[in-house]
């Protein structure tokens, strides 16, 4: 008896030592994590290039509402030119700044897409148009072909097209620019506002031309 006792003990005990030393020789489970570097790449913005008003000569019909027509009439046209003239050089003394027209601090915020890279600014890309439509809308490099086209809207929006909005205009108008006067949205959008008419608006714009 005592002798089976005894087998029935170191067969337990075989047993366990088994079980012990085939666990060790399991291989851990590697679970995959994604780099810093990794999560970057997914998370980066593309960058969209800037094209030049010339490149927006659709605008330029009254089916599209004479849109370029009305930019030019803007400041925002003559936001470089201006930076010229005897009051921006004045401003420009007062701040130790030689030539506004040469000053980052100045170009920043008088032509859109000053702190692009040169491979970001397209052949028509020019700094004499000043502030243009890219400024509110993103830059057109991708949306150009996309947001001409009927039901196209997300696609316009995924290559970059926006719609203006207050955070995008105080970026210049605030309290750091020299000239900065009080910025009311609201009425400021107003002052640029544009849109493609209705067949109702051209047919009345026709009418009225009539006379």
């Amino acid at each position: 008896m005592k002798k089976l006792t005894w087998i029935l003990i170191l067969v337990f005990v075989a047993s366990l030592l088994w079980w012990g030393f085939a666990i060790s020789q399991e291989k851990p489970k590697v679970v995959a994590k994604s780099t810093a570097s990794e999560k970057a790449d997914t998370t980066k913005a593309k960058e969209h290039a800037y094209v030049g008003v010339g490149k927006c000569g659709c605008h330029k019909m009254k089916t599209w509402g004479n849109i370029l027509e009305k930019w030019a009439a803007t400041k925002h046209a003559g936001a470089y030119t201006r930076l010229a003239g005897e009051k921006a050089k004045a401003v420009a003394k007062d701040l130790k700044i030689e030539n506004p027209q040469k000053s980052d601090k100045c170009l920043v915020c008088h032509v859109t897409g000053h702190e692009a890279s040169a491979k970001l600014k397209g052949e028509k890309y020019s700094v004499e148009e000043g502030v243009t439509c890219e400024a509110c809308h993103g830059p057109a490099g991708d949306y150009l072909k996309s947001h001409s086209k009927k039901d196209n809207a997300k696609q316009a929006a995924a290559d970059g097209l926006m719609k203006p909005a207050e955070e995008g205009c105080v970026k210049c108008h605030n309290e750091k620019s020299p000239t900065y006067k009080e910025f009311k949205f609201k009425e400021a959008i107003k002052l640029v506002e544009h849109h493609k008419p209705t067949k109702e608006e051209l047919e009345k714009a026709k009418k009225a031309e009539g006379k």
